[in-house]
C-alpha cells in the first residue's frame, strides 16, 4: 500500500517509464554502432582482370602456302605440288599430295571452270562461296549410309543429299574415301569471285587411302583457298 507524505512531491511512474525506454533505445543504438564496426567486412573487391586471348593451333601442324594459277591455298608442310593432271583431259586439275607417312596416300585436286559434274564421291563437304573465299562446313558420313531410297546398286552417280546440298554418291566404289565439295550453286560446283581474276567455278576433291583418313586436312585447305 502506497504511503503519502505531506509536503513531499511524489514521482510519476510515467516519467520513470519514459526514462527507462530512452535508456533502452540508447543502449540498442550503441550496440548497433559497435556491431557495425566490429563486423565490418575487410574484403576489397578488385576490378576484373583483363581477358586472356589464346591462339589455337591447328591439329595438322605447320602449313605452307602454294601459289598456283589463279589461286593460293595452304597445305601441311610436307605436301608438294605435282602439277596439272593433263591425263584427265579435258579437266586437268591442279594436284598435290603428302610426302610423309605413306607418301601419296593423301591427295588433293582442284578443278577450275571445267568441272566433272557427273562425278560421284563417297563423302561430301558442303561449301558456299564468299567473295574470293570458300566457306566449308564438315565432311559428311559415307554416303552409302544415308542415300535411302535413292540407292542404285552398283551405280557410280546415285543422287544424294547432305545438309540440304545435292551431290552424287559413288555406290560402286563404296570402300573408298573420296570427298568432293558441292554447294547450292550446283553439284560439284561452287562459285567464287577474285579481285582480279573475276568469277570462276571451283571443285575440290580429296582422297585419303590411309587406314584412318584425316578429313581435317581437306577442310583446312578449302578454308585457306583464296581466288586472286
Amino acid at each position: 500500500m502506497e504511503s503519502y507524505h505531506i509536503g513531499r512531491k511524489q514521482k510519476s511512474h510515467r516519467t520513470r517509464n519514459i526514462a527507462l525506454a530512452v535508456l533502452v533505445v540508447l543502449l540498442l543504438a550503441g550496440a548497433g554502432v559497435w556491431a557495425k564496426f566490429f563486423f565490418r567486412a575487410n574484403t576489397v573487391i578488385d576490378p576484373p582482370p583483363a581477358p586472356v586471348v589464346s591462339q589455337v593451333t591447328s591439329s595438322q601442324g605447320p602449313t605452307k602456302s602454294f601459289d598456283e594459277g589463279p589461286f593460293t591455298l595452304k597445305l601441311p608442310q610436307d605436301w608438294v605440288y605435282i602439277g596439272r593432271q593433263t591425263q584427265t583431259a579435258p579437266y586437268a586439275p591442279y594436284a598435290w599430295h603428302n610426302t610423309k607417312t605413306n607418301p601419296g596416300v593423301e591427295e588433293l585436286e582442284i578443278y577450275v571452270d571445267t568441272i566433272p559434274t557427273t562425278l560421284g564421291v563417297n563423302r561430301v563437304l558442303p561449301v558456299q562461296g564468299n567473295g574470293s573465299h570458300v566457306v566449308p562446313t564438315t565432311v559428311s558420313d559415307s554416303c552409302t549410309d544415308f542415300t535411302g531410297n535413292n540407292k542404285l546398286p552398283g551405280a557410280q552417280n546415285s543422287p544424294a543429299k547432305w545438309g540440304g546440298i545435292d551431290f552424287l554418291c559413288d555406290l560402286a566404289n563404296y570402300e573408298r574415301d573420296v570427298v568432293g565439295t558441292s554447294s547450292s550453286d550446283g553439284v560439284n560446283v561452287v562459285k567464287v569471285t577474285g579481285a582480279t581474276s573475276g568469277t570462276h567455278q571451283i571443285f575440290f576433291m580429296y582422297t585419303d587411302n590411309g587406314s584412318t583418313p584425316n578429313f581435317q586436312i581437306f577442310e583446312n585447305a578449302v578454308s585457306s583457298f583464296t581466288l586472286k
